[in-house]
C-alpha cells in the first residue's frame, strides 16, 4: 500500500455508519413523539371544545327558565319551563346529550320524546356520563339553577394517544 493513497479505511466507514445510525434514531423518535403530543393535544382539545359548547348552550337555556321540575325516573328527569308555552329537557340517548324542546299549542305540553332532538356533542366525543341536579337555597326555595356533570371521550382508550376523558361540573342559575 502506497502512502499517499486516498479513501476512506474501513474503520472510518463503520464509525460514520455508526453514528448517522444513532443520529437517525434519536431524530425519528423525537419525531414519533412530537407526533404522539399533537394527537393527545388534538384529543384533549376536541373533548373541550365540545364541553365549552355543550355548556354554553346549555347555560344559554337555562338562565332564562322560570320553572324546573323533576320528572324522575324518565329519562330526562328534568323538564324545564319558559313560560308561558315553552318546554325542554336535556337526556343522554345512546352516548349523545340531547336536547328537545316542545311548545305547548293550548292543549298541553307534548311527550317530549316527540319533539326534533338537537345532539350537542360532535361526531367524535362520546358523553359517557351526564347527571342534572335541580338546586333549591338554604332557605329551601327551589329553582334557583341546576347543578350540571358530565364525563366526555373522544378516541379509542387502545389508542394511547388519541384517547381523552374527561369529566365537567358547573352550576347553572336560573335569573
Amino acid at each position: 500500500m502506497h502512502k499517499h493513497d486516498k479513501g476512506f479505511t474501513l474503520v472510518e466507514t463503520l464509525v460514520y455508519l455508526f453514528i448517522t445510525a444513532v443520529l437517525m434514531l434519536v431524530i425519528s423518535g423525537l419525531v414519533v413523539n412530537v407526533l404522539n403530543v399533537r394527537k393527545k393535544i388534538r384529543a384533549s382539545n376536541e373533548v373541550q371544545n365540545s364541553a365549552r359548547y355543550m355548556i354554553n348552550f346549555i347555560s344559554s337555556h337555562v338562565h332564562n327558565v322560570d320553572l324546573i321540575t323533576d320528572v324522575s325516573p324518565d329519562p330526562d328527569h328534568l323538564h324545564f319551563y319558559k313560560m308561558p308555552d315553552v318546554r325542554f329537557s336535556l337526556a343522554l340517548e345512546s352516548n349523545n346529550l340531547v336536547y328537545r324542546e316542545t311548545q305547548d299549542t293550548g292543549g298541553g305540553f307534548p311527550d317530549q320524546s316527540t319533539a326534533t332532538p338537537i345532539i350537542l356533542n360532535t361526531n367524535q366525543v362520546t358523553v359517557d356520563t351526564f347527571s342534572l341536579t335541580p338546586i333549591t337555597d338554604s332557605e329551601g326555595n327551589s329553582n334557583q339553577g341546576t347543578l350540571i356533570s358530565f364525563t366526555l371521550t373522544t378516541g379509542s382508550i387502545a389508542d394511547l394517544h388519541g384517547h381523552s376523558r374527561q369529566s365537567f361540573n358547573t352550576f347553572i342559575s336560573i335569573r
